[in-house]
């Protein structure tokens, strides 16, 4: 199924004519669109021949190729949702020539049936069409710096050192004077006690004889 696309691109207004309403200018579009598809030449058996959808062919075969050609879409036939360079096929494939397929570049020496289309631009006259692009504020988001305050809690610590009172109790002691009369009697008594007494006897004294 073909798929017709079509690209407008706007150029500046023109001069408008007399018959124009100056308040709708005129601008100059470009617009694009695929061509059908092109399949004038069939692969010969020869080692140097291929496949040619050239421009010069297609045209030859009495078809009209536009001139302002911004765009080529090669394919074969047999596989018309493969892009070419996936069947490792070695053509030519562009805008200026058209396409080109030797048997002897191909192993095996044997080039697929193409097909061809261009994308072909011209040039129109219409009323200009101003598309207004939404306005987006953006809105740069307003950051509120935090700030973050350290509290600096100075922790003084108060060495308490305990003041010592020290009160001297005088206490007075009365010094007593030993009772040595006991100490000296039970000294005495034991003096006693541990004191021998040698009695010695005297000898008996002669008798005294007194003159008659």
């Amino acid at each position: 199924k073909e798929t017709n696309t079509s690209t407008t691109e706007i150029t500046p207004p023109i001069s408008t004519s007399a018959s124009t309403s100056p308040s709708t200018p005129l601008c100059i579009k470009e617009e694009c669109n695929w061509s059908m598809w092109y399949d004038v030449s069939y692969p010969g058996s020869g080692y140097d021949d291929g496949d040619f959808e050239t421009i010069q062919n297609i045209e030859s075969h009495g078809y009209k190729v536009c001139d302002n050609r911004k765009a080529v879409e090669c394919r074969a036939v047999r596989f018309p949702n493969t892009p070419y360079p996936l069947l490792e096929q070695h053509i030519t494939c562009n805008r200026e020539e058209g396409l080109i397929c030797y048997n002897k570049d191909q192993l095996p020496p044997i080039c697929y049936n193409y097909k061809l289309r261009f994308k072909c631009c011209k040039n129109i006259t219409a009323p200009c069409e101003y598309t207004t692009a939404p306005h987006t504020t953006t809105e740069k988001a307003k950051t509120t710096p935090i700030i973050s305050t350290t509290l600096s809690t100075t922790s003084t610590e108060l060495s308490t050192t305990p003041h010592l009172q020290t009160k001297h109790k005088t206490t007075t002691e009365s010094t007593r004077r030993p009772q040595t009369e006991y100490i000296q009697t039970r000294t005495t008594t034991q003096s006693i006690i541990h004191t021998t007494t040698e009695i010695k006897p005297t000898p008996p004294s002669a008798p005294t004889t007194t003159p008659s």
